[in-house]
This record gives structure tokens, sequence and C-alpha cells, in this order.
């Protein structure tokens, strides 16, 4: 069987490039096109490698973990190990979800191909078929990653919270969130971090402009706009950094007393800051609020 060396890179550089993508969507790792491209022509010019007998001493499984974790490092370039790993892990989740639905997509076709040392090459391959597969592939990915999803969250730490503010009382879902280190620059108290939409009928009008209004982020605007001197007191400026944010500002107010329980856990929190989050928390609707883990 003859192969050509451009159709080698054409289909390996596309499937690659598609993997890369999917990888960074699913561990939501989000990092310029150019570098996914690079990964993608790499881990393609890798399986030249096939044209060269004196070199297929790259083909064992030590140069093909090396390959695949250099391949990560150019897409990517985590920063952290706990990324990397993330990273490598998930992408080859998604290549062996990929393989399967394209060994099966030509085990029930005619094709011709070969097998070289762990490598699949076939002279009959289309564009529609890799797309066929990959399309395949996207949707075991989607249905394995949310069942997956949604039985890991059952695992997590999930509360009640009891906020209380002025006799008035909100009651609602909060996660232990080992990523929220968030604290009052000032006070130094630890930050709950609650939906918008959950809390909203405690806020006098005045307020609720504050919180719906992403540009009121100067204390002198938020002076203007609040006639309730409590309010004054209470109302804290929150920055964050976030993945996609690197200078986050959020909204919070200081509580008159948080009762964070369940069947085991029972305490009241008076120092503590509740910052405000205009969009969902959770996808499935789980919780409602994020929790500082030294609060439990």
């Amino acid at each position: 069987m003859i192969v050509y060396a451009e159709y080698v890179f054409l289909e390996n550089f596309i499937m690659n490039y598609i993997i890369l993508s999917l990888t960074g969507k699913f561990a939501k790792y989000h990092n310029k096109q150019i570098k996914l491209i690079l990964g993608a022509a790499f881990g393609a010019l890798y399986a030249f490698v096939i044209f060269f007998p004196s070199l297929h001493f790259l083909f064992s499984v030590l140069m093909k973990l090396a390959c695949s974790m250099i391949i990560i490092i150019v897409a990517f370039t985590p920063y952290k190990f706990k990324d990397f790993f993330r990273l490598i892990g998930i992408f080859y989740l998604i290549t062996l979800i990929f393989g399967g639905a394209g060994f099966a997509l030509f085990y029930f076709t005619s094709f011709n191909g070969i097998v070289s040392n762990g490598i699949f090459y076939t002279s009959s391959i289309t564009v529609k078929n890799i797309f066929i597969s990959c399309g395949v592939g996207y949707i075991l990915i989607k249905f394995c990653w949310e069942y997956i999803q949604r039985q890991s969250s059952k695992e997590k730490i999930v509360m009640d919270i009891c906020i209380d503010i002025n006799k008035e009382k909100i009651i609602l879902k909060g996660l232990v969130d080992t990523g929220n280190s968030l604290t009052d620059p000032i006070s130094k108290y630890p930050v709950i971090i609650v939906e918008y939409n959950k809390i909203e009928e405690i806020f006098p009008k005045e307020v609720k402009e504050i919180f719906t209004n992403n540009h009121l982020f100067s204390m002198d605007k938020i002076f203007e706009n609040i006639n309730e001197n409590h309010w004054i007191t209470r109302l804290r400026i929150i920055p964050y950094q976030a993945l996609g944010t690197e200078n986050g500002m959020l909204i919070g107010f200081k509580p008159d007393n948080v009762l964070i329980y369940n069947e085991q856990y029972h305490k009241d929190i008076q120092d503590i800051i509740v910052a405000i989050y205009n969009k969902k928390l959770s996808k499935y609707g789980d919780y409602a609020a994020l929790l500082h883990p030294d609060i439990i």
C-alpha cells in the first residue's frame, strides 16, 4: 500500500487540532488558536517517523508519552502541574474515544489500511469520514462527560445556608468550593459567592441597581445611589482573578449573620462577606452559592 506523506500530515493535523480544541473546551482551559495549531502540527510531524526506519525507536511507549506531553505544553503552556495533568488526562480520554469511534467507522465500511508501530494508516480515508468519526466521538464525550460531572457533583459537600440581614432570612444551598479563596481586602473576612437572583428580594431598590449595573464599581457612585445609611456601611468591593479575568470585581455586603448547616454540622458566622454573582453557579441548579473552605 502506498502512503503519501502529505496525506499523513493532513489527516493527523486535522484530528490533532480537533482533539486539542476539545481538550481545551472540556478542561475549561482557553488558549490562543496559534498554539493549538502548533501543537497539532507537532503531533502530525511525529507520524512522519514511519518514513525513517532508523528513527523507529521513537515509537516506544516512553517516546509516545513524551510526545504527548510536548503537544500539551506547546498547545496550552500550563504553568501548574495540576493543570498539566488534568489537560493530558483529558487529552488521552478524548483520543481514546475518537480512536474507538474511528475504528468502528472503518470496521463497518470498506477500507484499506495498515497498522505500524501502533499507528494506523489508511489510503481510503476522506474528509467526510474524519468529520463523521469526530462527530460520533464528540457525542460520546459530551454524554460521558455530563454523566461523570453529575455523579461527581453528588459527592461534593453541599450545605444549607441561611443569610440573615435586617431580620430577613434567605435560605439556599451552597457548595464548599476549595477553589474559592476570596477574602475581603479590608476586614480579611472569608467571602461567600451567591447568585443574585436567589437573594435579590432582600435588597432595597437602590442596592438592586448597584448589583445589576456592573459599571457602578466606584465607591463614589455607590454612595450617590444609596440613601439608606446602614447599607453604605455594609457594602464591599472584592477584587478577584479567574481564568480570562485578571482584574475582576464583585460587589458584596456584610450580613448580620450566616448560618451554615446540614445533618452533621451547624455553625453561626458573623465575620463573613456575601459577594453577588449575576450568573448561574451550577449548570444543574444543585447549589446557588460557593462557600469559602476555611468556613467549614
